[in-house]
């Protein structure tokens, strides 16, 4: 079976929410469902770009003219912390963030720093898991993976051969 990947079309392939139902997932994670957070959230659950803390600050920007910079790095550190987002691990020289807390993995442009979600077949990672904890040399419990696979996207492949 092979990996899968979404492209990263911008759109993430989700269900409408509510705003009460977004101040109410809030709330059950200590969280206060403020106008900053719940459009910073939005944005975040609305694509599949795993955007920077500055591409999240534009897009928010029009509705919210008053919203800082700041205060974008301080919600999404607010809402990695109560369990709401997770942060791709940093590419390049800045944080990229992620509403999809489904398992999966990332596919990385070294070039122009696409992130593309990939799908890896369930029956692969016990044996990854097992490989990665007996080449550790010591008892080590594995509580989670994320993986991402460096390389060259589509897009910058076919630059490259222009």
């Amino acid at each position: 079976m092979s990996a899968q990947t979404t492209q990263a079309t911008g759109a993430a392939p989700s269900s409408p929410v509510t705003k009460l139902e977004l101040a109410e997932r809030f709330r059950a994670h200590g969280l206060k469902p403020t106008p900053q957070r719940l459009a910073i959230y939005k944005v975040l659950m609305r694509t599949t770009e795993h955007p920077s803390p500055e591409a999240i600050y534009k897009a928010v920007r029009p509705q919210l003219p008053a919203l800082s910079l700041g205060t974008v790095y301080k919600t999404l550190d607010a809402l990695e912390s109560a369990g709401l987002v997770e942060q791709v691990s940093r590419i390049g020289d800045t944080k990229r963030y992620d509403a999809n807390l489904d398992p999966h993995h990332h596919l990385v442009c070294t070039r122009c720093r696409a992130v593309i979600d990939v799908l890896l077949p369930e029956e692969h990672l016990p044996s990854i898991r097992t490989a990665v904890t007996g080449s550790a040399g010591r008892r080590f419990e594995v509580t989670g993976v994320h993986v991402q696979f460096l390389g060259i996207c589509q897009d910058c492949f076919d630059e490259e051969m222009r």
